[in-house]
């Protein structure tokens, strides 16, 4: 599993016996922003200081949901929207062929080169995030979802009934599933117990059922997962108005292949 984020802390035990290696015990993965083989997580064009560790909160969910998978994390180039394009690039290398990608943006343009990257590998599926802006995304897209591409999932947000807070973004032809991560646990940058709401946080549990679905059949193609997951979804029970294209899935880890 790859993760295009600000990075992950590494150095925390929980996710550092979970990252991806190669035969010499180096991290799969890379740092676009620092251009070398550590993408540690500081949201890049930020200080270090800055408090905003998103990458290892989005890792922590993940990890905990499909604890068989292995990480391989990447950390974008701040303002240069080429980078996410050159990930793809890097990822078609790699073993990963499920990507968590808990970010976007408003402009059709900044994201095209991604968009061409992604078509020229239809092996790999991304899981996208909808945005949380309380927009209707089929009205006023945001990208890289925005393009309803064959090998993205575009995920929302709910609370644990299914309702959908203010802040999450829909669209019944854009947002193709939703799963609640309002309030859900995951570890912060320093390791410690925190707890967060939104889209970029249901990405990974979806990304978890994604994997767990590759591990019990590794002869899938991403659109063989992707046909698995919409399948599983079902309306939701906490909003009479279509929100997503295929529905609701009220709890990835019992919908598919059991955690171990």
């Amino acid at each position: 599993m790859a993760i295009i984020d600000s990075g992950v802390n590494y150095t925390l035990p929980a996710i550092a016996k979970r990252l991806a290696r190669n035969e010499k015990g180096e991290i799969l993965g890379y740092d676009f922003q620092d251009n070398d083989k550590r993408p540690f997580d500081v949201v890049p064009g930020q200080k270090p200081g800055s408090g905003r560790h998103h990458g290892t909160r989005v890792a922590g969910i993940f990890l905990r949901e499909a604890p068989g998978a292995r990480l391989i994390p990447y950390r974008y180039r701040a303002h240069s929207f080429d980078t996410f394009a050159e990930i793809v690039q890097h990822i078609a290398g790699c073993p990963a062929r499920i990507v968590i990608m808990s970010l976007g943006g408003y402009q059709k343009q900044d994201w095209e080169k991604f968009r061409q990257a992604a078509q020229l590998h239809p092996e790999i599926l991304f899981i996208i995030s909808a945005g949380n802006d309380g927009r209707n995304v089929d009205e006023n897209p945001i990208y890289p979802s925005g393009y309803r591409l064959d090998n993205t999932l575009v995920v929302g947000s709910t609370d644990d009934f299914g309702r959908l807070p203010l802040s999450s973004n829909w669209g019944p032809m854009t947002v193709d599933i939703s799963t609640p991560a309002e309030g859900i646990e995951t570890f912060d940058h320093t390791g410690s117990k925190t707890y967060v709401s939104g889209s970029s946080f249901a990405v990974p549990r979806i990304a978890a059922l994604a994997a767990r679905l590759k591990a019990k059949n590794p002869g899938w193609a991403a659109q063989d997962i992707k046909k698995a997951i919409v399948a599983l979804a079902g309306p939701s029970p906490g909003d009479r108005t279509q929100r997503t294209r295929y529905g609701w899935i009220p709890n990835p880890v019992l919908a598919g292949p059991a955690v171990r």
